[in-house]
């Protein structure tokens, strides 16, 4: 197989600016909040930052993990759609540095962005434009090189636009054709809500593994309890990880359920700890360990992840996690 994991969704490309309140002010910006920001107002700020140096990552759910499954040492690809413009080629070059294989397809609507304003107290404020992403369309998948893959993983979060479905469809379809098992996560409660029957209707039709908090598993279920929550969705696929953030998470598999403690950590900053989980979840699927070694490979990436700001891990993965990845084989 040419991929261990393809991942489809949202080209988010971030950008951390460090600014006084003062900037927050003067633009009109709700501190440490975020907020959904439309092509204009986008356009506005990033002037605004016009002499404010900035930092570049690749961001975006899906992203955050497939990045952290090729700095296990899997072999990965994305794709998504970017504009084309200097934040879509950025967002490529970021991806490639990771180890990733991006298949990105560029419009004339502005690539993604998140705007991540960081004040001298260490708040994150964020604005958000989804831009490009949400022009995803069928076309833009590539199919062959889907089918040369070993797992296809997707989250919630395209399910923005009828175009994204479509184009999410497409893939998944592609990989029940092919017999590749699908991962997918519920992406957020608000999604999960919103979105209801038609998540149901795809995890009992084309999914293998789901990954889901204990907020996104209630509001798909409509449950007020983790447990019945699980036992509903169980039944709807083979395998299901429910992280429960510092009391771990539960782990079901083909009826058996599994309890996988956390690391005990100090936080620093809790974003990303859900791709890190599945980054790491993900890549014990791929190497043939066990349900609960999964597990602890997730909750270990998670946890090194929440002692430091942002969502990815730098400089040696592997070698941070080495003590849970020495039954791992790669």
């Amino acid at each position: 197989m040419r991929y261990d994991v393809f991942g489809l969704e949202n080209p988010i490309i971030d950008l951390l600016a460090q600014v006084p309140d003062a900037f927050l002010a003067q633009m009109g910006i709700e501190k440490n909040r975020w907020a959904m920001i439309d092509q204009a107002r986008h356009a506005e700020l990033v002037r605004a930052l016009d002499s404010v140096p900035l930092r570049y990552e690749s961001g975006g759910s899906c992203a955050n993990t497939i990045v952290g499954i090729a700095q296990l040492g899997a072999k990965a690809a994305y794709c998504g759609r970017v504009g084309a413009d200097e934040h879509g080629r950025i967002y490529a070059e970021k991806l490639r540095e990771a180890g990733v294989t991006p298949f990105l397809r560029s419009g004339t609507v502005p690539t993604g962005s998140a705007l991540i304003f960081i004040t001298p107290d260490a708040g994150r404020t964020m604005n958000l434009f989804l831009g490009a992403c949400r022009e995803l369309a069928p076309q833009d998948v590539p199919v062959e090189d889907l089918r040369a893959s070993r797992w296809l993983y997707l989250t919630g979060y395209v399910w923005d636009s009828d175009a994204q479905k479509e184009a999410a469809t497409l893939a998944l379809r592609t990989a029940k054709a092919a017999g590749i098992p699908v991962a997918f996560s519920l992406a957020d409660p608000i999604y999960a809500n919103r979105h209801r029957e038609d998540f149901l209707r795809l995890i009992r039709d084309h999914v293998e593994l789901v990954f889901a908090n204990r907020e996104e598993a209630l509001a798909l279920t409509g449950r007020d309890h983790a447990q019945e929550a699980l036992r509903d969705l169980s039944k709807l696929c083979p395998w299901l990880a429910l992280t429960l953030g510092h009391a771990g998470a539960l782990i079901s598999t083909l009826g058996e359920t599994v309890y996988v403690e956390s690391y005990p950590v100090h936080p620093v900053d809790t974003t990303g700890a859900g791709d890190a989980f599945a980054a790491g979840f993900l890549y014990g699927r791929v190497t043939g360990v066990s349900p609960l070694q999964s597990g602890r490979l997730g909750c270990a990436f998670a946890s090194r992840v929440i002692t430091q700001v942002g969502p990815r891990l730098s400089g040696d993965v592997r070698g941070a996690l080495a003590p849970v990845l020495g039954d791992v084989r790669a």
